[in-house]
């Protein structure tokens, strides 16, 4: 890559939680250049949603579209990667490991992650965890985020894990606060993190806490110590959904190499 640091969690128009008028790839390329990072564009691929939501903008094999639109501007732009960011499914894991066989190479980086076990509820938008939470006790929540993202780092299918503890997004002393026979010690998240170092899995630093109440990146900057003492390997994402977004957190990325001690 052209650039020291790499923001490896962007968004664009090409994600369904952003409208079609949203960010493009060039939008944040002209920023990036400017202000020297290379950036990872990490776009949500999501197989119930792309199967069922004609809106979804994978829809029909567009993802063939993505890669053509990308591989114009890799010609022109050396610090710019393609990527997804792949949702796990728990009953979908060979669908999974033949779109990893059909892609990978195609694509400078994937990251597997989870959003959502139930079909439109997914745990990092309010609204629908609210609705989740009407439905599923919360304790039962919380254990079934962790108990399926021990299956999503044991299935063995990505070499890169989104946002450990992302449950936590709203689910947290500021916002929605948790009940108290909720199990959300750091213990349960060091477990994933020791996890993906037994499997060679490399762990996201995800700075959109920031954006949140919670105040605080995914891990949390003493259990990303606690497991970098430990060997863990990291890579560090802003998670922008937006220009603005990007613009805010440069420094922090870069503050974030300089925590971590990545070489990238």
């Amino acid at each position: 890559m052209k650039f020291e640091f790499t923001d490896y969690h962007i968004h664009t128009n090409w994600s369904s939680d952003i409208s079609i008028d949203g960010p493009s790839f060039n939008d944040y390329i002209k920023i990036a250049e400017a202000e020297e990072i290379n950036i990872c564009f990490l776009e949500h691929y999501e197989l119930y949603n792309i199967e069922r939501d004609k809106s979804d903008p994978f829809y029909n094999g567009k993802i063939d579209d993505y890669l053509e639109e990308f591989d114009d501007l890799k010609g022109t732009y050396k610090f710019i990667l393609s990527g997804l960011e792949l949702e796990y499914y728990r009953d979908r894991e060979t669908e999974l490991l033949e779109f990893m066989d059909d892609y990978e190479k195609e694509l400078d980086f994937i990251g597997g992650t989870l959003h959502e076990w139930i079909y439109h509820y997914p745990i990092t938008s309010r609204t629908k965890l609210l609705q989740l939470l009407e439905k599923v006790q919360m304790k039962q929540v919380i254990d079934d985020y962790f108990d399926i993202s021990r299956m999503m780092i044991e299935s063995k299918i990505f070499k890169n894990i989104c946002h450990l503890d992302t449950i936590y997004r709203y689910i947290n002393e500021h916002d929605i606060k948790p009940e108290e026979n909720c199990d959300i010690s750091d213990e349960r998240v060091l477990n994933l993190g020791r996890l993906c170092i037994k499997n060679k899995i490399s762990i996201e630093y995800n700075l959109s806490g920031f954006r949140f109440p919670i105040s605080r990146p995914f891990p949390s900057k003493e259990i990303a110590k606690k497991l970098k003492s430990e060997r863990a390997k990291f890579f560090v994402g802003s998670d922008s959904h937006s220009v603005e977004n990007f613009q805010e957190s440069i420094s922090k990325v870069k503050n974030a190499y300089e925590f971590l001690g990545i070489i990238d």
